[in-house]
């Protein structure tokens, strides 16, 4: 095949990857996420529900026949878009981990072909790889997993009956992750500096 063919068709499928995961995260967006609402946020769907079932009607309900009819209503809103929020994230993550194994398996058959062509290269090429490996497994072994004092406030407005946003375990990935993208922010402007210093004394 021509590597001009090659090339358009590699774009095009990055292109379609790359487009579906977007569009896939833009429909979770759009979800409505009742997780970090309160009950009286939930409520308003309960209402909202009300008042289109019964507006224009003869029938109505007694308030105290309507109050027990909103918090049903809201009870079962709440558990459908609590189901349709985490299939659609589950849908996410499993589109993810196909794209996950499919680059592992690209890099891996590639490591394989350039070994058989560049045996020196493939392992500075492998040694990069474990590198990198080292860093982001001390990165997380050395982060912290004490959630700071104003993020833990923020959660104090979270009601009981919900889950904590953070917690020691999320927060040392989170953590570990900030500073590892900004390590490498920071080596990858030296390195940008220095090549360039070094080009005008050339």
């Amino acid at each position: 095949m021509d590597n001009k063919v090659q090339n358009i068709i590699l774009k095009a499928l990055t292109f379609i990857l790359i487009g579906t995961g977007v569009l896939m995260t833009y429909w979770v967006m759009n979800d409505d996420n009742p997780y970090p609402m309160k009950p009286w946020e939930h409520a308003e769907w309960g209402k909202k529900a009300y008042n289109e079932e019964f507006q224009g009607k003869d029938e109505k309900l007694t308030p105290a026949e309507a109050s027990v009819w909103i918090k049903d209503k809201t009870e079962e809103l709440v558990n459908e878009k609590k189901q349709n929020l985490d299939n659609d994230v589950s849908k996410v993550i499993d589109y993810t981990r196909v794209l996950l194994f499919l680059c592992i398996i690209l890099v891996l058959a590639s490591f394989v072909y350039l070994i058989t062509i560049d045996y020196k290269k493939a392992l500075k090429i492998l040694a990069g790889f474990v590198a990198l490996g080292l860093f982001i497994y001390i990165s997380y072994i050395t982060a912290s997993d004490e959630v700071p004092m104003c993020i833990s406030a923020m959660d104090g407005n979270v009601e009981g009956c919900q889950k904590p946003i953070f917690t020691s375990d999320n927060w040392k990935i989170a953590s570990a992750a900030i500073s590892t993208t900004l390590i490498l922010i920071i080596v990858t402007v030296l390195a940008w500096i220095s090549g360039s210093v070094m080009k005008l004394f050339r």
